[in-house]
């Protein structure tokens, strides 16, 4: 009877659920499969994020970022939905798809990304993104520029800004902000992933339904 109850109510809240498992921008760590399409569509993985569009994201879209992850949280709850071991799921990490981000949206703006970081301009994109019942954390890189001995270049990336929401004080603090770094040859980088990792589960992008990676720019 109760299993019934939340079943109604879940379907009179019209919640438009999405599937992670079907997203191959990112990849996830849960034993959850769905959130809310409203909070999938702020959290831009795969997008390549200008300085505009990271400021503007991060002026204008964290306070809705946290009205639609108590919306999923919600759904957690009245769904009953448990974990391996029995009990309710808690939290949900998700990360973006290496394979996605570094052989797909990275080479479709290849030139602009390069140009911007050539220009003084940081070029970011998010890398995590932590949701459980104490807090939300939204985790960034940066992508910079190695040269080497005959003039090219590769592209290598950085950490970045970290921002966290705790439910016991109600606001959005930064936890680690990357402020002064060479945007050319940093001292500390990681190298992007050279070969596609086929277990990503992203197969024949190029081919996909999906549509062209963005690279934002402007406000949203």
């Amino acid at each position: 009877m109760a299993q019934t109850i939340c079943e109604e109510f879940i379907r009179e809240l019209s919640l438009n659920l999405v599937n992670l498992r079907n997203q191959i921008q990112l990849t996830y760590w849960s034993e959850q499969h769905f959130i809310t399409q409203e909070l999938l569509d702020l959290i831009p993985f795969g997008e390549i994020l200008s300085d505009v569009r990271f400021y503007s994201y991060v002026d204008y879209s964290l306070d809705e970022l946290v009205s639609k992850a108590n919306s999923t949280l919600l759904y957690w709850r009245l769904s009953g939905v448990t974990q391996y071991d029995g009990t309710s799921v808690d939290q949900l990490s998700l990360f973006h798809n290496e394979t996605f981000l570094w052989h797909y949206s990275v080479p479709s703006y290849r030139e602009e990304i390069r140009s911007q970081i050539q220009s003084g301009h940081r070029v970011r994109f998010l890398s995590r993104f932590l949701l459980s019942q104490t807090e939300i954390e939204v985790e960034f890189n940066e992508i910079r520029l190695q040269t080497n001995f005959n003039d090219d270049f590769q592209f290598v990336y950085t950490n970045s800004n970290t921002y966290q929401y705790k439910f016991t004080n109600l606001r959005w603090q930064p936890v680690r902000t990357i402020l002064s770094f060479p945007l050319i040859n940093p001292p500390t980088f990681s190298l992007p992933i050279t070969v596609p990792n086929v277990e990503d589960g992203v197969r024949d992008i190029t081919h996909s339904k999906n549509p062209k990676p963005k690279f934002s720019q402007s406000r949203p």
